[in-house]
């Protein structure tokens, strides 16, 4: 597409999601989200009917690995400049890889966001190489000290600080924190991935409890304890659990 404005493709699994980069993108200079992929077999199709400037792209999404879809579709047409938003920063090699132009942590602000449309638009008019893997591990920065959560129609930053414990609910995990409760698709391996190990430990296959939440610890049988939260609630801890409970502050 020929034009002054940059036409940006956005894929992502999450409605809420993508109506936020929506809501970035309408206030930046020159951004027009043309496109809407939940899934790698629509980004396949959408990359292959016609050329956009520019593709926001999730990486963990049903279907196919998002990368095998990008050298698919590279082996046959040039791919539009990339930029990855993810929950994960292990795939910045990844990135790199495919030379992607930025790699977004979710949750991000509005002010990183266009950060990366800027870079999109300079890369865009000099033509010039990928910043590299260096800068692409130095912006990812430290652990995030927010989580992305939806309310309503809307998705509000919710501060790690605040979360007491997670308890899994088939694909999705139901956070729990001052305030209130909130239902976000994702594992609750994912989450556990994304939370201070030296703050939160998985207590039982389905439960992450925050660790200076607990306030009292119990032997439940010869293997297992039951733990009490600041909030009232009880569990029982597993077997493993158990062991890493005492490890961290028995």
């Amino acid at each position: 597409m020929s034009s002054e404005r940059l036409h940006l493709l956005v894929a992502d699994d999450e409605r809420l999601a993508r109506r936020l980069v929506r809501q970035y993108a309408a206030a930046c200079s020159g951004i027009e989200v043309v496109r809407e992929c939940a899934d790698t077999a629509s980004l396949s199709a959408a990359l292959r009917a016609q050329p956009v400037d520019a593709a926001l792209l999730d990486i963990r999404m049903p279907g196919r690995n998002v990368f095998d879809v990008l050298t698919e579709v590279a082996s046959v047409q040039a791919l539009p400049l990339i930029v990855f938003a993810t929950a994960y920063d292990r795939y910045a090699l990844r990135a790199f890889e495919v030379n992607a132009v930025d790699y977004l942590l979710k949750p991000f602000t509005e002010a990183r966001f266009k950060a990366a449309m800027d870079r999109l638009q300079d890369r865009r008019r000099s033509g010039t190489p990928p910043h590299g893997v260096p800068a692409l591990l130095r912006d990812l920065g430290p652990r995030p000290d927010r989580l992305l959560v939806p309310q309503g129609k809307r998705m509000v930053p919710l501060a790690v600080a605040d979360i007491t414990w997670i308890r899994a609910e088939g694909d999705y995990a139901r956070i729990h924190a001052k305030g209130g409760s909130y239902l976000v698709y994702r594992t609750l391996t994912e989450l556990e991935g994304r939370l201070d190990p030296a703050q939160f430990l998985r207590v039982h296959r389905s439960t992450i409890v925050r660790l200076d939440g607990i306030i009292e610890v119990q032997p439940a049988d010869s293997s297992r304890y039951r733990v009490t939260l600041t909030d009232g609630t009880t569990f029982i801890v597993s077997r493993s659990g158990a062991t890493a409970l005492r490890n961290l502050i028995l």
